[in-house]
């Protein structure tokens, strides 16, 4: 049976509906969604989303209509994300951004450093 978290997910209602919207254009249903770990660069973790279904190894919130599901072990060390829409994140686009932050990451965590 899956875990269920309450506050995996933080998203305010602009940024969730802006985020129901790029799922209903690209036509996801059902709007499950998995979040994970993209990769690493010069700030720190990069996360991505993709369709998929939820494992006993998952986590799940459910939020509204949409069904957000992370691995336990990528929860427990972000300790969950926070969705910005594109006008809470400046105009930047939408945004993916764990709750918990390693401090030692960075630009001088970079071999080559960071364009400033």
């Amino acid at each position: 049976m899956n875990n269920t978290l309450v506050n995996m997910i933080d998203i305010s209602d602009a940024g969730y509906q802006e985020f129901f919207d790029l799922l209903e254009a690209n036509e996801i249903e059902p709007k499950i969604v998995r979040l994970a770990l993209a990769g690493f660069g010069c700030s720190g973790p990069r996360f991505g989303l993709m369709v998929d279904d939820p494992t006993d190894s998952d986590v799940v919130e459910i939020v509204k209509d949409i069904t957000f599901i992370v691995a336990k072990d990528l929860y427990d060390e972000y300790q969950g994300f926070v969705i910005l829409s594109d006008e809470e994140n400046y105009g930047g686009g939408m945004s993916l951004r764990p709750k918990k932050i390693d401090e030692a990451a960075g630009c001088s965590t970079c071999a080559t450093g960071c364009a400033v």
